[in-house]
């Protein structure tokens, strides 16, 4: 069997169908929500923790210009190694440390970002500062492991089928704690915020919105073979006016 790192990841996925199908299947509803989005032309998008660069594409059909933020030296090389469509640039930083002068943005996207925050002040102290990098009206879009992503189902087919490790630690009423890692490499921290928990936080500057991740996927006979929970939402929404300055 051949043995992948976490730079190989999206080599693995693409020779891997059960893991293919599914992260399609995750891009397809993010572009979905991401068209229910006021977006106009000119748009620029951030796209935080944008790893090698796929979300960072899925974001250029809808900005004509975006940043893709990640703290992986290694990751930020593979996405700068390849070619995009449109004005991108990728930087290695932390979102913490990311800083962008005075401009702002149209859309404040990340993907399997939010799990890597593990304390409640952290959280909100990133929630706002992505409401202070957007525009009057802008737009935020995220994709968060959802409320079945911990159980012991999940967990058996992600190391099954995609040689992806769970341990769970400790479960609290807004988060479940534990680590991660992929084909035997080193663990990696994550915390997982309970969807409505997330909801609630942003909700006080955002006109807010879920995408029906379920619906979706049986209406468009994505993943037939898949027998549980779909373990990931969609969270997606724009800044309401009176927050714009506050």
């Amino acid at each position: 069997m051949t043995v992948y790192q976490w730079d190989q990841y999206d080599t693995y996925k693409n020779h891997n169908k059960l893991i293919s199908e599914y992260y399609e299947a995750v891009h397809y509803c993010h572009e979905r929500a991401l068209h229910k989005l006021p977006l106009a032309s000119g748009s620029k998008a951030l796209d935080i923790a944008c790893g090698h660069g796929e979300s960072t594409r899925l974001l250029t059909k809808f900005a004509d210009s975006v940043i893709g933020v990640d703290s992986s030296t290694e990751l930020i090389r593979l996405a700068r190694e390849q070619e995009y469509p449109k004005q991108t640039e990728f930087i290695c930083s932390t979102f913490q440390d990311y800083k962008y002068g005075d401009e702002k943005f149209d859309l404040v996207s990340g993907s399997w970002f939010l799990n890597h925050i593990h304390n409640e002040p952290d959280l909100k102290t990133t929630i706002s500062k992505i409401k202070s990098l957007l525009k009057p009206g802008g737009c935020i879009s995220f994709v968060v492991p959802g409320d079945s992503f911990t159980s012991r189902r999940v967990q058996q087919l992600a190391l099954e089928e995609y040689q992806w490790e769970q341990a769970w630690i400790e479960e609290q009423p807004r988060s479940t704690h534990g680590v991660f890692r992929y084909n035997e490499e080193s663990w990696i921290r994550t915390t997982i915020w309970q969807p409505m928990y997330l909801i609630r936080l942003f909700n006080k500057w955002f006109n807010l919105h879920t995408w029906d991740v379920k619906s979706t996927l049986v209406r468009e006979k994505r993943l037939p073979e898949f027998n549980m929970e779909p373990p990931f939402e969609i969270i997606y929404g724009q800044l309401r006016e009176s927050e714009a300055s506050q």
